[in-house]
């Protein structure tokens, strides 16, 4: 069993969505395809929400019938036959019907909201369905992600619970070359409501159903070829990485490789299934291949997550004696958990905290409160920095070479030796160019191209 997914870009249009049908089609064997909605619809869709919500209905309602004439124009290209492209329309009308039943919905709540959203895979298998029918004389089987893909109480993948009810529905059809067609991103809940995976999920899909079912390879399709060692829209000059392990991989994408979904490796990673980032305009091109094989003392890639702000906490000492270390410590965790922040990194130093986290509204908050027991710095329009690569403490060097490069670039926080993988450093965002310009000429100006691991 091969995974193949393929993003929104991938079937942004008709003329793609016939190439990924073809390319589909020429790969042998047993093989589940995993589809996010086409490129700009789940945009539309949150807009839609949010119209709903301020009680906006007629811009919803305008909302919904442009893009259901996006859809009418993408099916009149895709099909020559007008009884199949009628068929086709009238295949998605109960889609744009519920829609639009939505658009005056005064009772709107957050699960209305999610079943809008989950519309956008929907429609995207069944276009792909009669495309793979009418040009490749394929009839796949539809798997809905609904009857399987579940998060729990806690919001996370329920990995027993898709095995369970995933392995029944591939046993209808044990066919040697059967094509399974499922929709990424969307999920129900524990309490049996749909739900989602969040954006970008449908990465995180396909490692699940690929965890699930034993498969041998999981592949993701994108419009770039592989993973780079920088990104292209600040440095000109990059290129893909052909090999990363798990674990170079997950601190990729968890600081900031757009081309992954952070949390889609770990299912991958337990069951130790290889990853292959592929090019959807260039099927023959080798993409980047992630597994638990890599070559040693390689700096592999430079990634960058924004939206960071810098938290730095010390301690009162009070006369009464405040605090003791233990309670501040506890009480710093308590207060995180309480406002949901997410933190990236977190320094201790004697009296003193340093938080890196995601910018939020809720952050302004736990200052205010952790201001009572503790002086508060709070720094705003930070960048998180991550050169990857095979980083254990005892490999002596990279971490001079990374600090050399940017030398006259003010660094505010360093984290180094926690993972194999990475060293992490914040920046001020407005440095955030100059800075991996610097790593990216320091650290790969000089690579031998002949290495495995780079083209």
């Amino acid at each position: 069993m091969i995974v193949l997914k393929f993003g929104g870009t991938s079937v942004g249009s008709a003329q793609r969505i016939r190439s990924v049908a073809h390319l589909i089609a020429a790969v042998d064997g047993r093989k589940i395809i995993t589809l996010s909605a086409m490129s700009g619809t789940t945009d539309t869709l949150v807009h839609i929400a949010s119209k709903i919500r301020e009680g906006k209905w007629l811009e919803a309602e305008e909302l919904v019938t442009t893009l259901q004439t996006r859809y009418h124009n993408v099916i009149d290209e895709l099909f020559e036959e007008e009884a199949l492209r009628l068929e086709v329309k009238a295949v998605l009308a109960p889609v744009f019907e519920q829609l639009l039943s939505q658009t005056h919905n005064e009772a709107f709540t957050q699960n209305d909201e999610k079943f809008i959203l989950s519309r956008g895979e929907i429609m995207s298998t069944s276009l792909m369905a009669f495309t793979l029918r009418r040009y490749e004389g394929v009839e796949a089987v539809h798997l809905d992600a609904l009857s399987f893909m579940r998060i729990n109480h806690a919001g996370e993948p329920d990995p027993a619970y898709i095995k369970e009810h995933i392995t029944p529905l591939l046993e209808v059809d044990k066919g040697e070359d059967t094509l399974f067609l499922t929709e990424g991103y969307i999920c129900i809940n524990a309490f049996g409501e749909i739900d989602n995976l969040r954006r970008g999920g449908s990465d995180y899909t396909a490692t699940l159903i690929g965890e699930a079912t034993d498969a041998q390879e999981i592949q993701i399709w994108t419009d770039i070829d592989g993973l780079h060692n920088n990104d292209p829209r600040i440095v000109n000059v990059t290129s893909p990485v052909r090999r990363l392990h798990f674990g170079e991989a997950a601190e990729l994408a968890h600081f900031g490789a757009k081309i992954l979904h952070p949390a889609c490796i770990e299912p991958a990673r337990r069951a130790n299934i290889p990853v292959r980032l592929l090019y959807t305009l260039d099927p023959l091109a080798p993409g980047t291949r992630i597994s638990c094989e890599t070559s040693k003392d390689m700096v592999k890639a430079v990634s960058a997550k924004d939206g960071i702000s810098l938290l730095t906490l010390r301690r009162h000492l009070r006369i009464d004696g405040g605090l003791s270390m233990t309670e501040y410590i506890s009480s710093i965790s308590e207060l995180l958990s309480k406002y949901n922040i997410v933190t990236d990194l977190i320094s201790i130093m004697g009296d003193s905290y340093l938080i890196a986290v995601e910018e939020s509204p809720e952050v302004a908050l736990f200052c205010e409160e952790v201001s009572k027991w503790a002086e508060v710095l709070y720094q705003k329009n930070m960048t998180i920095l991550a050169v990857v690569g095979d980083m254990g403490w005892e490999r002596m060097g990279f971490e001079v070479r990374i600090l050399e490069a940017v030398d006259d670039i003010p660094i505010r926080m360093i984290s180094y030796g926690s993972s194999n993988y990475s060293l992490v450093l914040v920046v001020s965002s407005e440095d955030k160019r100059r800075a991996m310009l610097a790593l990216s000429d320091h650290l790969f100006s000089n690579l031998n191209w002949q290495s495995p691991e780079l083209a």
